[in-house]
């Protein structure tokens, strides 16, 4: 089974944030089979078959999902609140 390496490039953006060049950061991965750089040394992840890519995927998704929950969630109980006080207020 074919493996996968994933490496992290950090690309400028030119924006400057507190006097310092901005990063972006950019995910790609490589077959190994035709990897030409230098996975054990440069890679984030190496060696990862397809079933690794399917669950890194899945952990990646359900930890978006948590936090886009969380932060709707957080927008309701605030818009909760301010109208709460609205109603209060003489």
């Amino acid at each position: 089974m074919e493996t996968y390496n994933i490496y992290m490039d950090e690309l400028t953006t030119g924006a400057e944030l507190d006097g310092e060049g901005g990063y972006e950061v950019q995910f790609r991965v490589a077959p190994n089979s035709t990897d030409e750089g230098d996975p054990e040394n440069n890679a984030v992840l190496a060696n990862l078959n397809l079933y690794d890519l399917i669950d890194l995927r899945d952990a990646i998704q359900q930890i978006i999902d948590d936090v886009a929950m969380q932060t709707l969630e957080d927008e309701d109980f605030e818009e909760g609140e301010a109208v709460e006080e609205e109603e209060l207020m003489p």
